[in-house]
């Protein structure tokens, strides 16, 4: 829709269409610029807590499970407990729980609320800063002077990520974590629109509910992140090591100056032999990942894709739905989801699952904060193929896609 907008300004307005862009892109290089600032007091805080991060949880060198070579600052850790999450009242529910349990701080890491979902956890949160425990909440898009009085007037420290907006993701925070005592973590989207919510069975959730030593790891992501949007520093305390131990290995990947997460996932296709599983919110791939992906459909890889029928972004929609297809016309066995998908999964050889608040798109994959998770345990392997096989029960499989529609090929072309 921004797209069509865009264009009538300038066949009616040329002038003034040319100055709203001009203002806009100057919006975007200035969050690219303060993002730049942003990454190297990342690197000066990793250096700070260096000798404090390895000392109360257990990283391994996996022998292909672990994409440290690629610059990234974590480890693969092992001792994790994790619980998928799939219905959004039940993740309220529990993140309530959780947050009414907190004795130390909490810190959310959100990019948008729906603010009238979101009173429920705002009560918690002024609760909770009213008792003394330490309460900070980072948001990206804008959340109501209303919201923000309240919440700062009970002592949350409310922080504004960004001050520049746009419509436009890029350069944006779009990393959604929450902690909890160091201890509890959750990877959540808490935008789930009014819309959606009217009607659950169209929309296809995942949340994730951490425990163990990877909780550490997050914690810091979000440490870095608050500080950026606060300016005041936040030492680092040590979190609790996990009374138990498994082999259910985590590493969580995030992207800054010295990290890409197209890497990443080139990697991660790279090491396919059997299969390659992909449901995504959003399909708008880079050359390299399309071309990965059509490769390992010519070497006899099985790759499934699902994306959504319904996006709040029409552009990226359509843009999506084109590039599924073409990825069907190589091979791949491509799914149309009746509704929203509201997270982002792969699965390689039923063995790895990356989870997380990333977005496969050209545009946004490296250029805004987004997270990763590698997870290597079956359970999490079996979560996200039964999500799959679910989804198809309500999906359209694409047979023939040889006949491209118009508004396909404009946005595939166009975004």
């Amino acid at each position: 829709k921004y797209i069509i907008i865009w264009s009538i300004v300038f066949l009616i307005l040329p002038i003034i269409g040319y100055i709203c862009y001009l203002l806009i892109r100057n919006i975007i290089y200035k969050k690219r610029k303060s993002l730049e600032v942003k990454y190297k007091e990342d690197e000066i805080y990793d250096k700070l807590i260096a000798n404090k991060l390895n000392e109360n949880k257990s990283v391994c060198n996996h022998e292909v499970f672990d994409f440290n070579s690629l610059a990234f600052n974590t480890k693969t850790t092992a001792n994790n407990q994790y619980e998928f999450i799939h219905d959004y009242s039940v993740l309220k529910e529990k993140l309530i729980e959780d947050l009414t349990s907190a004795r130390d701080y909490i810190i959310l890491e959100l990019r948008k609320i729906n603010k009238k979902d979101f009173q429920d956890i705002k009560n918690v949160l002024i609760e909770k800063a009213q008792k003394n425990v330490m309460v900070k909440f980072v948001y990206d898009n804008p959340i109501g002077a209303k919201m923000i009085k309240e919440l700062r007037t009970a002592g949350v420290k409310v922080y504004r990520f960004s001050n520049y907006y746009t419509a436009s993701n890029l350069y944006s925070n779009l990393r959604n974590l929450i902690t909890i005592d160091g201890t509890i973590a959750y990877v959540a989207n808490l935008n789930i629109t009014n819309s959606q919510l009217k009607n659950m069975n169209d929309i296809a959730c995942t949340f994730m509910k951490i425990k163990g030593d990877v909780v550490q790891d997050i914690d810091v992501q979000i440490r870095k992140d608050t500080i950026f949007a606060s300016g005041k520093y936040i030492p680092f305390e040590q979190n609790i090591k996990p009374d138990y131990a498994n082999n259910n290995y985590v590493q969580i990947v995030s992207n800054n100056d010295r990290t890409d997460l197209e890497l990443a996932l080139i990697k991660a296709i790279c090491m396919a032999k059997k299969s390659i599983q992909l449901e995504l919110a959003e399909f708008i791939p880079t050359e390299s990942i399309k071309s990965l992906l059509q490769f390992a459909i010519n070497s006899s890889i099985d790759v499934r894709l699902m994306v959504p029928m319904k996006n709040d972004r029409h552009g990226n929609y359509y843009a999506s739905r084109a590039y599924a297809k073409e990825l069907a016309l190589f091979g791949a066995n491509v799914y149309l989801f009746d509704g929203y998908i509201n997270f982002n999964a792969i699965v390689i050889d039923d063995t790895y699952a990356i989870y997380g608040s990333y977005i496969v798109d050209r545009e946004h994959l490296n250029k805004s904060l987004q997270t990763m998770l590698f997870i290597k345990d079956q359970k999490a392997v079996k979560n996200f193929n039964n999500m799959f096989e679910k989804g198809i029960e309500n999906s359209y499989r694409i047979n023939d896609a040889k006949f491209m529609l118009l508004r396909e090929k404009f946005f595939k072309n166009f975004v």
